[in-house]
């Protein structure tokens, strides 16, 4: 089955929603017009000259819509959206789809369902009561909980394509992306997203150029190999990015997934169904990952911290990608040996950067408001630390910002008051955005700054040589990184 790109158009106009139309119909197979959002309605105007396939959906409050008429109006404007030329038209299997079908063909119809709660963990059942209306399409869309709600989604898609039914299927949120990019492998009849700096229409919709082009959603096929970012939340990660942009340069037939899972045992599940043959590892899950692993680098086992899994003949090899990265923007710039550190923060990153600095002889001092946790990183690694109330008066030649204090959408936070950089160089490791509010403020003090952005790109070039070898494309990924940090 070939699976359609399906845009979806939300305005509150009707030539709002034209002019949205004739956009999408750049990487659109067909689109999605959210009729209950348009307040001056106008069916004919809206299908007069379409340009590509549409569906015409007129959703009720009760399903997740806008439309505030009677139920006996909605109806006959979708009825009516049929005979003025839309290809489709949505009803939804609560409703009175009896009345629809009576007038029009049922190979123009889908059929929806819509659970904003949860992923039932059967829906062969629902799929099977749905199909016996007699519709040409099946929609479903569920609220995924947790990354293997995406497993049900394929479940319900394997059931259905083997009895040759035309099931959408997928799953909203964060947690439910693999399922909308997947959705080619999986045999899905179409996959939505949003209309590029349009309003989505579901949580989770992936904008339409990222899922063609970033994400070749039309190329997968039976031999594309996945990675993915293991973390939650992943809405700021540019990794899947950069690894796309890598994959692409390479041409190599692989897909990097976004994989927000609400803890390791969740991911655990969803990759003994899916194939993944890498993952970058991020915030909370950098110590945890460890029982994922069946061996360890050298300097992982050291570290206790892993952002690398590597699929192996005997399971995931877990390494450390972030001293590299860490270590190299530094060396480039500073002799380490003898400098005084102060490292901000107390996990996986932190750990990696306390064994980096260590190992070139930098005095290193960690400063986190867990106490216990400072404590037990300083202790590992043979370092100081203090409370975090005694970091104004620390004195030191490089602050390191290892926390996610910062980061996207919270950039207007920093990790310490301006009044408190009083040192020689201040590396933030928060890369998104690239110029941070305590790199802005240190600069203004005349302090020496590195962004995350050298970091973060030092050792995802490292995950690629070891997941696919050398050599590495290392411009396309800069290119890629500092594309999308303009477009944001």
């Amino acid at each position: 089955m070939t699976t359609r790109v399906c845009v979806a158009i939300r305005e509150s106009t009707t030539a709002g929603a034209v002019a949205s139309i004739a956009r999408a119909v750049k990487w659109a197979d067909l689109v999605e017009v959210r009729a209950d959002y348009i307040r001056d309605l106008d069916v004919q105007y809206l299908l007069h000259s379409k340009p590509c396939p549409m569906i015409v959906t007129l959703r009720s409050p009760g399903e997740g819509g806008a439309f505030l008429g009677s139920e006996k109006s909605r109806l006959e404007l979708i009825i009516q959206a049929f005979r003025a030329g839309a290809d489709y038209v949505d009803v939804e299997f609560s409703a009175s789809w009896q009345t629809v079908m009576k007038s029009v063909p049922r190979e123009n119809i889908i059929l929806s369902h819509h659970n904003f709660q949860e992923t039932p963990s059967d829906l062969v059942p629902r799929v099977e009561r749905m199909a016996s209306a007699g519709a040409a399409i099946i929609k479903i869309a569920t609220r995924a909980r947790r990354i293997t709600d995406n497993l049900t989604i394929a479940h319900a898609l394997q059931y259905a394509s083997l009895r040759h039914m035309n099931l959408c299927a997928l799953a909203m949120e964060n947690e439910g992306i693999p399922s909308r990019i997947l959705a080619s492998r999986w045999n899905s009849w179409m996959t939505f997203a949003s209309l590029p700096s349009g309003e989505a229409t579901a949580e989770g919709q992936i904008p339409a150029a990222d899922l063609v082009h970033q994400y070749r959603v039309r190329s997968i096929g039976a031999e594309t190999k996945f990675y993915g970012v293991l973390g939650k939340p992943l809405g700021h990660s540019l990794s899947p990015v950069v690894h796309n942009s890598a994959f692409a340069a390479r041409g190599i037939d692989a897909v990097y997934l976004p994989l927000e899972a609400v803890d390791v045992d969740d991911f655990m599940e969803f990759e003994s169904a899916v194939p993944l043959q890498g993952v970058s590892v991020t915030i909370p899950y950098k110590e945890d990952v460890r029982k994922c692993t069946q061996s360890l680098s050298n300097e992982a086992g050291k570290i206790g911290s892993i952002n690398t899994l590597i699929r192996t003949g005997n399971g995931w090899h877990g390494e450390n990608t972030d001293v590299d990265g860490f270590l190299r923007p530094l060396q480039k710039r500073i002799k380490l040996k003898g400098l005084r550190a102060v490292v901000l923060g107390a996990g996986g990153a932190a750990r990696a950067i306390c064994h980096g600095l260590v190992s070139q002889g930098a005095s290193v001092c960690v400063v986190s408001r867990n106490s216990h946790k400072a404590k037990h990183l300083a202790e590992n690694f043979d370092v100081d630390f203090v409370d975090w109330d005694q970091l104004h008066s620390l004195r030191w030649n490089i602050l390191i910002n290892a926390t996610p204090v910062g980061m996207f959408p919270k950039i207007d936070e920093s990790p310490v008051p301006a009044e408190w950089l009083s040192g020689e160089w201040v590396y933030d490791l928060v890369y998104n955005p690239c110029e941070t509010r305590l790199l802005r403020e240190a600069s203004v003090r005349g302090l020496r700054t590195i962004s995350g952005e050298e970091m973060f790109l030092a050792q995802a070039i490292r995950q690629q040589e070891l997941w696919c070898g050398p050599p590495v494309p290392q411009q396309a990924m800069q290119n890629a990184y500092r594309a999308a940090m303009m477009r944001d």
